[in-house]
């Protein structure tokens, strides 16, 4: 049942319906075999308060036992077997979802008669995938992490090592089991320095074969002064430094570092999205105001929506108008908004408040509209 892949529109739009009683769980996890059962009673603890809150509310005896049918699938799945930073669950009395989702979301519970996607749109609209290379004297590997799985060791083409060799007189450079370390003379600078030059043209590639345009960043892990003079030798994509020997990181360690950093890389192209948005104040292409939002949303007017994923605005939208009726009993504004942006083509960006520093950002949201509403 569980989710290892992001969520769809279609997931999205079938999350978005109405429910007698809808539980949408997020929980923080960990991939790390020794923190799966803390894992587990995180969301189960949030469970057994939104039964204890139905039970307050006079939910039948027949009603909660389906629920907590529901829950018993949960807890036997294999998700709790390949866990990542986050789990969403969505339960109801019809109705069993676990996505296993990379990035870090906020704890939070929600009981009502809709699911809260809010926190669902993130992994959807925020880039997640990165590459690492981890080199030292002892070799080099290179590594992926995706939207939806942990950091793994990619395979790379045969012939490199030999490169490599050649610069350092040994029989091979990836290999860790064989290889002495450089020392003595041949730890010399120039030596150092060829190596870091071989290393990053087999990187580039490899990494050309998949990335052609270098869209995604390169999490380097290693000390000085392999760090610098790696990053000397390749300027074709951005290079994140991870000071540190990387000979004995497992998979998990390699993976929360990439996860760690690409929030701070995101956050500074999500300001550069809202300064860019700004700049259309002065021809009418930009809203701020959630009223005039919805309405430019369903007229297909927005281009870009910028949200805060944390902030609770609820009620309902008309599908015709686009105008808002607030009600604690509605479904998530914001995220139902961000699914119509998506749907007409356009880009829905979920942020946290403290990520976005522009001047135009008043802490809720923001769109950049193809063109003026009347």
């Amino acid at each position: 049942m569980a989710r290892f892949a992001l969520p769809t529109l279609n997931d999205l739009h079938a999350l978005g319906t109405e429910h007698e009683n809808a539980i949408s769980i997020y929980a923080q996890t960990s991939p790390a075999p020794d923190e799966r059962e803390t894992s587990y009673l995180n969301a189960k603890s949030a469970f057994d308060r939104a039964i204890r809150h139905l039970r307050d509310t006079g939910i039948r005896h027949g009603t909660e036992q389906a629920l907590r049918d529901r829950w018993e699938t949960v807890r036997t799945d294999e998700a709790w077997a390949h866990l990542s930073r986050s789990l969403a669950v969505f339960v109801a009395d019809d109705l069993t979802e676990i996505f296993v989702l990379p990035n870090q979301l906020e704890n939070q519970l929600q009981v009502g008669t809709y699911f809260d996607v809010g926190q669902l749109v993130r992994p959807v609209t925020t880039p997640q995938s990165a590459y690492a290379l981890t080199l030292s004297t002892n070799g080099w590997n290179l590594w992926e992490a995706t939207p939806t799985s942990v950091a793994t060791e990619m395979t790379v083409a045969a012939g490199h090592g030999a490169d490599a060799a050649d610069a350092t007189n040994r029989a091979t450079i990836r290999d860790r089991a064989h290889v002495r370390r450089l020392v003595g003379d041949e730890g010399k600078k120039a030596l150092l320095e060829t190596y870091a030059k071989r290393v990053a043209e087999a990187v580039r590639d490899e990494l050309g074969a998949v990335d052609r345009n270098a869209e995604r960043p390169l999490f380097l892990f290693a000390t000085d002064p392999l760090l610098d003079l790696y990053q000397i030798a390749d300027h074709t994509r951005r290079i994140i430094p991870v000071h540190g020997s990387p000979d004995e990181l497992r998979a998990d360690e390699i993976d929360g570092a990439i996860r760690r950093q690409l929030s701070t890389i995101n956050s500074e192209y999500n300001n550069a999205v809202v300064n860019r948005i700004a700049d259309g104040t002065a021809r009418g292409l930009v809203a701020t105001d959630l009223a005039e939002i919805s309405r430019a949303t369903t007229a297909g007017a927005v281009a870009t929506l910028v949200y805060d994923f944390t902030v609770d605005v609820t009620g309902t939208i008309d599908d015709a108008t686009g105008d808002i009726t607030r009600t604690d009993g509605g479904y998530d504004l914001l995220s139902r908004l961000a699914v119509s942006v998506l749907d007409h083509g356009g880009q829905a960006i979920a942020v946290r408040s403290d990520e976005i520093d522009a001047n135009i950002w008043n802490g809720v949201a923001v769109a950049g509209l193809r063109f003026p509403l009347s």
